[in-house]
């Protein structure tokens, strides 16, 4: 209660801080990003809980393929999920090609595209945070429902209820998620905050004069953001041995059974494999034209063709995205080890990681690029500019901002799990902070530190909006082309790098997945 009421004090503070110091056109882009929040989470939060609860509570069949299927979602770059639903979906896309102008109404595109693909690019995360919620309930209250009332009271008068704070959370994440991204409402055409910062820099304003003042969407998504990760610290239990090892399974009748199945294979079916078969689609499409009639029709030879010649052509794209991505998760890896060990030691450090990961995130991505042009971008230092435009050192700081608070809120939750006489026992041996650190804490986890630099080296070469503005020039990388070529369309050429990019990441998620599950099954025995 105490904590509720804090949130709603802080949140009043910032509606009357943007009230009395906004303009209007702020206020109105602030309210536009609201307004894609709010639509967002219409179609995410039903559907990610729904998910979860099944996947968790019910004897799905394949619930662990389903479940893994929609972890790997979490590793799709928003870019990635807006070409891929486009390319069935929007202009020029499958569902356009088969029955033309009748289709406009419905195309994702304007305000109904953004809605719909930040929509269902967040199914997968409210998927995760209400499992996460789930998984760390302790299973008895509903265990004893069982005994009093059905399968169907259980799960909406107990399992729902003791989901909500995973639900609160996924909710303001798809809020700091609409606030700070552009790569949906700028291939959208919708104007909000993010996306008409971004457009002004691009279009060549001064940063220093830039039409629209900084700090009212900063402080708006930075109090969602201190509230979400907050929330998300008290997701983890007070020690490892409070965590069910099992969920409990609830018995459900046979139709039921089946009914439910066949709807939770079909979600996932829909999230997962609909987007791999509209880029494959597209960049299998041959247009005949002959005798004034265009002719359509879909080769697979061609798109292994055109597969093979994308990794040709766009060599350089993938050399740039590796050297970037290399540096920044090496950095993000240092930093992220050592700060969330620190925190795991102390008293305090929930607090401090909730705090640090909610700052960093909480900055939208134009933002974060602003800041650093601000920083680098100084002609009469000749140092400075030389970094700023012949090293890819400031995209990678950017890229490491992005990606640092979701690898210190794993590495924190793994390392608390650890047992503390461990070291206080490397202490007794007379080994400093470093040296705990590395042979302690680091050292012996291998696997989760190749993991963490895994996912810290998907987040930066999936990055958009912090990177575009501070690339140099002569560097392009695969996700900046990629953002650039659907803004004409999901046409064969952008479908092939799509389906380059998602098996990459898809492979990327796979081996980070195996790499942490010893992990989290030693926090669990």
């Amino acid at each position: 209660m105490k904590f509720r009421l804090f949130a709603i004090v802080i949140l009043l503070i910032a509606a009357g801080l943007l009230a009395v110091g906004g303009d209007p056109l702020t206020l109105r882009l602030i309210g536009a990003s609201a307004l894609l929040a709010l639509g967002a989470a219409a179609i995410a939060l039903p559907i990610g809980t729904l998910l979860a609860i099944a996947l968790g509570r019910l004897a799905i069949s394949g619930r662990w393929l389903a479940q893994g299927l929609l972890t790997l979602l979490l590793f799709q770059p928003l870019y990635l999920t807006c070409g891929a639903w486009r390319a069935a979906f929007g202009p020029h896309g499958w569902l356009q090609d088969q029955i033309g102008a009748a289709a406009n109404p419905f195309l994702l595109d304007g305000w109904l595209g953004a809605i719909v693909l930040h929509g269902v690019a967040a199914i997968p995360w409210t998927f995760f945070f209400v499992r996460l919620q789930l998984a760390a309930s302790a299973p008895e209250l509903e265990e004893d429902a069982l005994l009093d009332s059905s399968t169907a009271s259980t799960l909406l008068n107990v399992t729902l209820r003791r989901a909500a704070p995973g639900v609160l959370i996924a909710a303001l994440w798809i809020g700091v998620v609409a606030f700070g991204e552009m790569t949906v409402t700028s291939i959208c055409n919708v104007r909000t905050y993010a996306e008409v910062l971004f457009t002004g820099i691009t279009l060549g304003e001064a940063v220093d004069r830039t039409s629209l003042p900084v700090w009212p969407a900063a402080l708006v998504t930075l109090v969602m953001t201190l509230v979400a990760t907050t929330l998300a610290a008290r997701l983890a239990p007070t020690s490892a041995a409070t965590t069910p090892v099992r969920p409990p399974t609830f018995p459900v009748r046979p139709v039921s059974h089946l009914f439910t199945t066949a709807l939770v294979w079909l979600t996932v079916g829909v999230l997962f494999g609909l987007p791999i078969g509209a880029l494959v689609y597209k960049a299998g499409l041959i247009v005949d034209v002959s005798g004034g009639e265009a002719h359509r029709y879909w080769s697979a030879m061609k798109v292994v063709e055109l597969l093979a010649e994308s990794l040709s052509r766009y060599a350089g794209l993938f050399q740039w995205s590796i050297a970037l991505g290399l540096v920044s998760a090496t950095a993000t890896l240092a930093i992220s080890v050592s700060v969330a060990w620190w925190a795991s030691r102390r008293w305090y450090g929930q607090g401090a990681i909730a705090t640090i990961a909610g700052v960093l995130f909480g900055i939208p991505g134009p933002i974060i690029a602003l800041s650093l042009i601000w920083l680098f971008n100084r002609r009469q230092s000749t140092l400075l500019i030389y970094l700023y435009d012949r090293t890819i050192l400031v995209p990678a700081i950017a890229v490491t901002i992005i990606s640092l608070p979701i690898c210190l809120l794993l590495l924190w939750h793994i390392f608390r799990a650890d047992a503390a006489d461990l070291d206080e026992a490397a202490q007794l041996e007379g080994l400093g902070p470093w040296r705990r650190l590395w042979r302690v804490g680091a050292l012996r986890r291998p696997a989760v530190l190749a993991a963490v630099f895994l996912l810290a080296f998907a987040l930066a070469t999936s990055d958009v909006t912090a990177s575009y503005l501070v690339t140099p020039p002569g560097v392009d990388t695969l996700s900046r082309t990629i953002f650039e070529m659907l803004h004409y369309g999901a046409e064969d050429n952008v479908a092939s790098l799509c389906l380059i990019n998602l098996a990459i990441s898809a492979t990327m998620a796979v081996i980070t997945i195996m790499l942490l599950k010893p992990a989290f099954r030693s926090a669990q025995s």
